[in-house]
């Protein structure tokens, strides 16, 4: 019988656990993906057709990477998602805040050109893990400049095919 307690015990809180261990991505961050998607999308737009309210898990969706241990979003590929004839756009930066372990943001051709007021890449700065911001082919002018310098972890930074001009002198 004691034997049987054992096994029993131990299949007992191997269950619990199962409960603790995250299953996929954050509801608060499932939420923002789909808020982004529509963002990228507007007016009827079918980029990003994995990402729906159906499938709960959006570790699963297509260009988004999950931290295994956290179920947090690290990834986000958004590299040309946007229909190039809608034309330039300003992206609402702080779609992006409830990813709080975001490492990686690509989000080149999108024709984005610049963040919308109030709610702009000051924003970014809040992204205290991002390392690699890809914003190449877009059309930002030298104004991103002093949004991307107060990364405080960036390590990698695209701009190229940009509408910057002169000379450009980013410190670190």
């Amino acid at each position: 019988m004691g034997l049987f307690l054992q096994v029993l015990t131990v299949l007992v809180i191997t269950v619990s656990l199962q409960g603790w261990l995250p299953r996929g991505c954050l509801e608060e961050e499932r939420i923002a993906l789909l808020h982004l998607k529509d963002s990228l999308n507007y007016p009827n737009g079918t980029s990003l057709p994995s990402w729906r309210i159906a499938h709960a898990n959006c570790c699963d969706w297509e260009r988004i990477r999950c931290n295994s241990s956290t179920g947090r979003v690290t990834l986000l590929d958004l590299g040309g998602t946007r229909n190039e004839e809608l034309g330039d756009w300003y992206l609402n930066a702080s779609l992006f805040l409830p990813f709080q372990q975001l490492n990686r943001l690509i989000l080149w051709n999108n024709r984005i050109a610049g963040w919308v007021e109030k709610k702009g890449g000051y924003e970014l700065q809040k992204l205290s893990n991002l390392e690699i911001l890809d914003l190449e082919y877009n059309s930002f002018n030298n104004s991103i400049l002093s949004f991307v310098e107060r990364l405080p972890s960036l390590k990698s930074l695209y701009l190229d095919y940009n509408r910057l001009e002169g000379l450009i002198d980013l410190k670190g």
